[in-house]
């Protein structure tokens, strides 16, 4: 086993949870941070106010999009994750290039249904007259894009189902430089607008994706991609979608509650909408650093689960559990005391800061939760139970979330109350997955106990 690779099959299961999870959030914190940076700089050089609320009345949407692709990505970790774990290397070979078939497919079906209907998405969203030209020309710059998000969120998807998250961790931080520095010069020196930030953010895509498609090209480790190998095998295929699309559907149907949060959000008017956008900026860091934990403990389940070792699995979890809430609980009573000043790096507006810090001080104290969320629907799929975590989503992050917006809202139409709604969520969420969890742990230890007895 190659050095950046983590065993996940013996050895000290915190340390390694934690050598697979820290890349993880260091990369996705920082990319949350440079989206900040881009607002920062559009708020500062930006020839047009409105520039800010455009961009970001895009983001619950863009996170959507975000989230189909990491949870699809999701199906390719964990059923190359299952192979490593029975020792299959030609099983490994086809999922790795069925996974890259499926990111080159899929990003193009994406980038058509989003040039042609980003308009009418945004729409959607009870997005304010003023914003809606400039948001629709950011949103569909981002969709021409996502055949390169794609290529990219997959292989680093394989190569961390082998325990390799650092070399993902920093092609993700290299492309955010260019991000950065991209969209500095398209908005400072060249005086665009959301075209710049929207420019700058596909050309860090193609650095990060040219990056990790040559790692798994070079990779000397069990994962490594074979060009003629790029095809859809079909059973390879199935399992990976059997897996992906309900943890894609699960990540999406997030964001789509989120839309109606938004939307309700948005008919407060501008000063509601640009507030609420700073404050899913940072509210997309929490979740990055409570998600994160979940995303090392899949890969580690669906080894174990792979090698018949239940017990091991279910460490994990546990594990995984106790981290995810030490990082949460510490990072979000941060972000609540300070949310105030967070705000202010993005907005001068007393009323945008005010909206915005009214939904971070509800979310921010809360995310701890969300992780342990996440860390039971990561288990439940790396058992191969994926659709238990997306009917949980469905239920308790979707369904009931119309109901609070449409019939309990009304009665207290205060914006603190709406944000209570995403606690109470999760801990539903939580308890259904908790019922399901047990049952499924006890049913694959006696799989296991008959398969050692026949043998």
């Amino acid at each position: 086993m190659r050095k950046k690779e983590v065993n996940m099959l013996s050895g000290p299961i915190a340390k390694g949870l934690l050598t697979i999870a820290f890349p993880i959030m260091v990369m996705n914190v920082l990319t949350s941070l440079f989206n900040v940076i881009d607002m920062t700089i559009l708020k500062s050089f930006g020839s047009n106010e409105l520039a800010v609320g455009a961009v970001g009345t895009c983001s619950t949407l863009i996170s959507m999009i975000s989230g189909l692709l990491i949870g699809v990505s999701a199906g390719a970790n964990v059923v190359v994750a299952k192979y490593i774990g029975k020792g299959n290397q030609e099983r490994v070979d086809r999922s790795v290039g069925t996974a890259i078939a499926l990111a080159l497919g899929g990003g193009l079906l994406l980038l058509l249904i989003g040039v042609s209907f980003a308009k009418v998405f945004l729409q959607w969203t009870n997005c304010p007259d003023e914003l809606l030209s400039q948001a629709t020309l950011y949103f569909r710059l981002y969709f021409a894009g996502t055949p390169i998000l794609m290529v990219y969120t997959f292989a680093a998807a394989i190569l961390r189902s082998s325990g390799d998250s650092r070399r993902p961790m920093l092609y993700s931080v290299l492309g955010g430089v260019v991000k950065v520095i991209g969209t500095f010069l398209f908005v400072a020196v060249f005086k665009m607008s959301v075209e710049g930030v929207a420019f700058a953010t596909i050309i860090s895509w193609s650095a990060s994706a040219i990056l990790a498609f040559r790692a798994l090209l070079k990779n000397e480790g069990v994962v490594k991609l074979k060009t003629e190998r790029i095809r859809f095998y079909r059973q390879e295929m199935g399992e990976i979608l059997f897996i992906g699309i309900p943890a894609g559907l699960q990540q999406a149907l997030y964001s789509v509650a989120n839309v109606i949060i938004t939307a309700t959000v948005n008919s407060f008017g501008a000063a509601a909408t640009t507030g609420i956008s700073i404050a899913n900026n940072f509210d997309g860091i929490l979740y990055q650093i409570s998600v994160s934990p979940a995303l090392a403990v899949m890969p580690y389940v669906s080894q174990n689960v792979g090698v018949g070792n239940i017990k091991r699995a279910t460490q994990a979890v546990g594990r995984g559990m106790l981290i995810t809430i030490g990082f949460g609980a510490t990072f979000g009573a941060l972000s609540a005391i300070f949310s105030a000043q967070l705000s202010s790096i993005m907005s001068s507006d007393p009323a945008v800061i005010a909206y915005s810090q009214q939904k971070m001080v509800i979310i921010s104290s809360t995310y701890f939760i969300c992780g342990i969320n996440e860390i039971m629907g990561a288990a439940m799929k790396g058992m191969g139970k994926p659709i238990v975590a997306t009917a949980a989503t469905l239920i308790f992050m979707c369904a009931i979330r119309f109901v609070w917006v449409y019939l309990i809202f009304p009665l207290c139409p205060n914006l603190t109350f709406l944000y209570l709604i995403w606690p109470i969520g999760w801990i539903l969420s939580i308890t259904m997955l908790l019922i399901f969890y047990f049952p499924t742990v006890k049913k694959l230890s006696a799989l296991c106990a008959k398969s050692a007895t026949q043998n």
